[in-house]
């Protein structure tokens, strides 16, 4: 019989023992005291998992990478308490267990639920208005210029030599112009346009530097996208006051993860380039991060953690 297996036991007999035959309840309770004694198992083993309970729930597709999640989740897991478990899926997280002190798991999914909705929307927002960003910063970008009057220079003139006036125009209002909601309608049409042109330049170049060019527009999107949500779960992260979980409890949740989830791997961690680029994207993402707050979540929806402090 393995511990564990033992372990079981015990705890089976121990449950007799609250039997409403006091025979029955005495010679179950003698029996778990004697294993215990036998195979020198301490109590805080046989209630080691007391308490702690798991939910499993679904994520949004718009933001199901294991990045993302990894991080909303560090955040809950900050504020809480708990631990948490990503399930993928062709490395899609396609769900996520909570693991914690089965009294505030409501109100963590609940957390999750508002901080999963938030992220989404932001995120798509910022999605929209980036190409505008990405047209001006290649734009201003002299050497990138050049490279492409040298070596596509067809698609250079499509693209960007006969809109330079606009391009000027453009930059020189959104710097001037301190109202956000106009700088990001501006960046949106100027993303649509930025679309259309390019893909009328890849039809003057040959299909290498088409796909090349490609190549070059989606990394520097992706490096923008990964910096503003780096910037935006850092922002709401430092908002929170982190509530550690007396010491046991931590033990309860490591000893639940381990007889429950034995086989669990390590997430893998995500980083982004410190260039430019992303550091514009970081301090958009900071700035969205920092409009949401999770003080009314907490106190109207979730009662049982509205004595945790938040910033």
């Amino acid at each position: 019989m393995t511990k564990a297996e033992l372990i079981e036991k015990i705890k089976k007999l121990l449950a007799l023992s609250d039997s409403s035959n006091p025979n029955e309840a005495a010679v179950a309770l003698s029996r778990a005291q004697k294993l215990m004694e036998k195979f020198n198992i301490e109590s805080k083993e046989i209630t080691a998992d007391k308490g702690i309970d798991e939910i499993k729930l679904k994520t949004l597709s718009c933001i199901s990478t294991q990045m993302i999640m990894s991080k909303l989740l560090n955040i809950i897991r900050k504020a809480f308490g708990i631990e948490f478990i990503l399930h993928t899926t062709n490395s899609k997280v396609t769900s996520i267990s909570l693991i914690g002190p089965a009294e505030i798991l409501e109100s963590c999914e609940y957390i999750f639920t508002v901080l999963s909705r938030q992220a989404a929307f932001a995120i798509g927002e910022y999605t929209k208005l980036m190409e505008g960003e990405i047209y001006l910063e290649t734009a201003r970008n002299l050497g990138f210029i050049n490279e492409l009057q040298t070596k596509v220079f067809p698609f250079y003139s499509a693209v960007y030599g006969t809109h330079s006036q606009m391009l000027r125009e453009i930059d020189i209002n959104i710097a001037q112009n301190k109202n956000e909601n106009n700088t990001n309608k501006a960046y949106k049409m100027l993303g649509e346009t930025f679309k259309d042109l390019r893909n009328v330049g890849y039809k003057l170049v040959s299909p290498g530097y088409a796909r090349e060019l490609k190549r070059i527009f989606t990394s520097i999107a992706k490096e923008k996208k990964q910096g503003f949500i780096q910037g935006y779960f850092s922002s709401i992260s430092e908002k929170i006051s982190e509530y550690a979980q007396p010491s046991e409890i931590q033990e309860h949740i490591d000893k639940y993860i381990s007889d429950k989830h034995p086989d669990l791997s390590e997430v893998r961690r995500h980083s982004i380039h410190n260039t430019y680029t992303a550091y514009q994207a970081y301090q958009k993402g900071v700035s969205e991060g920092s409009k949401v707050s999770l003080n009314s979540a907490i106190k109207d929806y979730a009662p049982k953690m509205d004595a945790i402090g938040m910033k």
